[in-house]
């Protein structure tokens, strides 16, 4: 136990925190590189980590202890910051920011497109559901690892972003044991307190809720929106988002619609291909037997079917090809969500967002 000394004596304090003590380190910086792609660009950051830190991070204790009855709301915040605050770890932050600063620079990134980058790094680290480790990571761990769950990884994030004057918040979602990560937008869908929805455990547009997490996990709880810094800056291309959200509604709604007319389609083309064949057997006994008249009478009947028939096959196969566009539009938003700009134009370039404003 720590004890808070001063002039009159010495006193309990009511919780201590995780905190980094840096180990003894036979190597003074582990060079570590993540590399993955945002909007048309493959982005490769590399930084040198200080081991001592690293690994004290990682051996640290990362339970909190109370002295006094505090209630989830009254510690949570409070052991969560220390993980993001922790002033070992500011240098690697630090660091890890003036890399992102760089790919801004280079790419000449807006507010918006600028965190949707911090957002994509993040994302783009593998997420690791490890139930064996119950308390955080800290930011500087997940980094070294490449690998974290997700209040690890949103912890990284909402280090970052919080020192980069964005109003942060994590999103403590209890029921569902899950944390995200909040910043104040405008346009957006409100989470609570002004705040929208950034997932940190896979790629996903800014402010928008997945409609399901790995496990089958639906977010239907209200979170627990605790502070990180009340900065300045505001997202502000949910406009944009929503839209392409919507987008990936509309394609699933409508290939569930053709591919429920596909199916009575086939249906229908079984029954007529019976039908056919059932003629045509009649019509050969007919040959067979000379009864030609009769025969003479049935042919436009058949040619009839068979013009019906050969309709029906190119109603299906209209079907289809819609099916198969909105798979593809589908497909590409859910493969390119480290690409809200580029995906916007592009869809409203071909018509396609005029189409789901038509549509709904």
């Amino acid at each position: 136990m720590v004890l808070l000394c001063i002039a009159s004596g010495c006193v309990q304090p009511d919780m201590v925190l995780p905190s980094i003590s840096p180990a003894q380190a036979e190597s003074p910086a582990l060079v570590i590189d993540h590399t993955f792609p945002f909007e048309e660009s493959e982005i490769t950051i590399s930084l040198p980590l200080d081991s001592g830190v690293y690994y004290g991070a990682r051996d640290a204790d990362k339970q909190i202890y109370l002295y006094t009855d505090l209630t989830d709301r009254d510690w949570l915040p409070h052991y969560y910051r220390a993980f993001i605050d922790d002033p070992h770890q500011e240098e690697f932050l630090l660091d890890l920011i003036e890399e992102l600063r760089r790919v801004r620079s280079d790419l000449q990134l807006d507010d918006d497109r600028y965190l949707e980058l911090c957002c994509v790094f993040v994302q783009s680290l593998p997420y690791d559901d490890d139930t064996v480790l119950i308390e955080p990571k800290f930011p500087i761990e997940t980094y070294g690892d490449g690998t974290g769950d997700c209040d690890d990884k949103s912890l990284l994030l909402a280090g970052i972003l919080s020192r980069e004057e964005y109003s942060v918040a994590l999103l403590l979602y209890s029921e569902e044991a899950h944390m995200a990560v909040g910043v104040k937008g405008d346009g957006c869908r409100d989470i609570g307190d002004g705040y929208v929805f950034i997932e940190t455990t896979r790629s996903n547009f800014v402010g928008i809720v997945p409609e399901m997490l790995a496990g089958d996990i639906v977010l239907e709880s209200d979170p627990l929106i605790i502070p990180i810094r009340d900065g300045t800056i505001r997202y502000g291309r949910c406009d944009q988002t929503i839209v392409l959200s919507d987008l990936l509604t509309y394609c699933r709604d409508e290939i569930d619609r053709l591919n429920a007319e596909m199916e009575r389609e086939s249906v229908l083309i079984r029954e007529m291909n019976d039908d056919i064949g059932a003629l045509r057997r009649e019509m050969d006994i007919l040959i067979r037997q000379g009864r030609y008249q009769e025969y003479n009478r049935q042919v436009p009947v058949f040619n009839s079917l068979i013009d019906r028939y050969n309709k029906r096959i190119e109603e299906y196969n209209r079907l289809v090809r819609s099916a198969e566009r909105y798979v593809a539009i589908h497909t590409t938003l859910i493969n390119r969500m480290y690409d809200r700009y580029g995906l916007y134009r592009e869809m409203l370039k071909e018509g396609i967002i005029a189409e789901l404003r038509s549509g709904i």
